[in-house]
């Protein structure tokens, strides 16, 4: 099949364009410069250099002419800190962006569309009584995007949303999103403050989301969003795990919620007194922290083909590589 793939140079995208060649495709992408390693996308894809947010249609459609499948890793991380209000940006990024290119896809003949969400529309969809999306403008965008790319599954084109929780991998020329965790931990000192161990998350591997997007452009059933899960994991073992590759030394406070709330509350009020804010309101963040916001992997691996990896190995290798600078 002859794949596009916005994002190829990411962690995520880079991971999906090596497995896509180790089952025969032909992968195009674009991704924004300068590319973070030299040598790094093997010499067979096609890298544009560019912008999508600045392509015009007919450079699009040009980039998706001939192109059977398209995958789409790009968008605005729900870390990251904007000028307020944040919505407008996450929502430009995270959805309109995306649809454009889709119904480009469409209008290119492309037939099977796979995009990376997040598993907080999941959530969105366990736990309606949190009221994600009014509290949380980043999880606002994500199910604006998912809704929007699943309408789009229609008149010859089957469109697809991985739905991926915390991920763990490294690659290349580009240091993990999870940096700013490790500096967290790092600046704590000899105790560590966190959630009680009542809450945890479903983790997965870089390479695992490679597979479940390979699959879902071979087999995933249009219209259809697909949690991604790989482990569940209690707070009481990732944070130990993560302190243990910093060279441990410090002992793990686990927090009640009110305290949990108190402090990140302290945090809104900075961010506000500075302008800024980020994609997930930090004081009703809590209300997630203190569940077991965990996904039963099964139903995904069966009908998407991707396998068991080792989590805790990943963590260990992402946790090196941020401490490396």
């Amino acid at each position: 099949m002859n794949v596009f793939m916005v994002g190829g140079t990411g962690l995520l995208g880079w991971h999906t364009v090596r497995e896509l060649l180790s089952r025969g495709h032909v992968v195009s992408t674009i991704a924004l410069p300068p590319l973070p390693a030299p040598g790094l996308l093997p010499a067979e894809v096609r890298c544009t250099l560019g912008d999508i947010a600045t392509l015009g249609d007919e450079e699009a459609l040009g980039l998706l002419s001939g192109q059977e499948g398209l995958i789409y890793a790009a968008g605005l991380d729900d870390r990251v800190l904007l000028d307020k209000p944040a919505y407008p940006k996450f929502r430009e990024a995270n959805v309109e962006h995306c649809l454009r290119f889709v119904r480009l896809a469409r209008r290119a003949g492309v037939k099977k569309v796979v995009v990376f969400g997040s598993y907080f529309t999941y959530c969105d969809r366990l736990w309606p009584e949190l009221d994600l999306t009014g509290r949380h403008c980043y999880i606002r965008s994500r199910r604006e995007q998912l809704e929007a790319v699943l309408g789009e599954s229609r008149d010859g084109m089957e469109t697809v949303v991985l739905e991926l929780p915390y991920i763990f991998g490294t690659m290349p020329g580009r240091m993990p999103l999870w940096t700013f965790l490790v500096d967290i931990l790092r600046g704590m000192g000899k105790t560590v403050l966190y959630p009680q161990k009542t809450g945890g998350t479903a983790m997965v591997t870089v390479h695992q989301v490679a597979q479940a997007a390979a699959g879902a452009l071979e087999r995933g059933q249009g219209g259809t969003s697909y949690p991604i899960g790989g482990v569940n994991m209690p707070w009481s073992e990732f944070i130990p795990l993560l302190l243990a590759g910093m060279g441990g030394g410090a002992r793990v406070l686990h927090l009640p919620k009110f305290m949990f709330k108190l402090g990140n509350l302290k945090l809104a009020h900075d961010h506000a007194r500075q302008g800024k804010e980020g994609g997930l309101n930090l004081v009703a963040l809590a209300e997630i922290m203190y569940r077991e916001a965990y996904i039963d992997p099964e139903p995904s691996m069966t009908a998407l083909g991707y396998g068991a990896d080792d989590v805790r190995a990943a963590i260990r290798e992402t946790v090196e590589r941020c401490l490396q600078r």
